[in-house]
């Protein structure tokens, strides 16, 4: 400002002084733009490059998050829907459950016999599922290894005779090979025999 001041002042007549004092200031003043140039192109520079890299790491967190929300999406709509395949047949042991306690409420002297034996004939009951769930569970164990041995069987069953045939095939052609070393060793005795 001052210099603004003085060189408006001296309009009409410039001396050696204030020019070169308003050289100065002019120098100085590009001096001052050129370094926050400089600095404000660093600044760019960095923050550039911490975007990227911010831009980087989001990527690979969505990458590694959506295959995490997706099976958890999965989960979540087969429990749904097994819940929606059971909630009836729950409702329905529910409500008969409810009917029996009332009838049993209201005869309570005929019925304690009929309970007793309604007591043992589930004991029984409970104890024949839990012997058919073992069986089916010793029958879903048995196929699955059979299954395993079977797909054993089979893949040795490929897998071998592929094995031998690459080792025929190997000999074979050592065979063909060494016949026809013999056949031009052969041809090559016969030109010289010749000469």
């Amino acid at each position: 400002m001052v210099m603004a001041a003085m060189w408006f002042q001296g309009m009409d007549t410039f001396s050696d002084d204030n020019t070169k004092i308003l050289l100065v200031f002019v120098g100085l003043v590009a001096l001052a733009m050129v370094v926050q140039a400089i600095a404000l192109i660093v600044i760019a520079a960095k923050s550039s490059k911490a975007i990227k890299d911010l831009t980087a790491s989001v990527d690979e967190l969505k990458q590694k998050a959506l295959p995490l929300i997706d099976s958890a999406t999965q989960i979540s709509r087969g429990a749904e829907s097994l819940l929606r395949e059971n909630a009836p047949k729950v409702r329905t042991i529910a409500d008969n459950l409810v009917e029996s306690s009332d009838r049993l409420v209201d005869a309570s002297s005929a019925v304690r016999a009929a309970v007793q034996q309604f007591d043992v004939t589930i004991a029984d009951v409970n104890r024949r599922a839990q012997k058919q769930v073992a069986r089916v569970d010793g029958m879903v164990t048995t196929t699955l290894a059979t299954t395993a041995e079977i797909a054993e069987t089979i893949s040795n069953g490929v897998r071998v005779p592929v094995q031998i045939l690459a080792s025929i095939a190997g000999q074979t052609k050592t065979v063909v090979e060494g016949a026809l070393a013999a056949v031009k060793a052969f041809a090559a005795g016969l030109t010289a025999s010749k000469r």
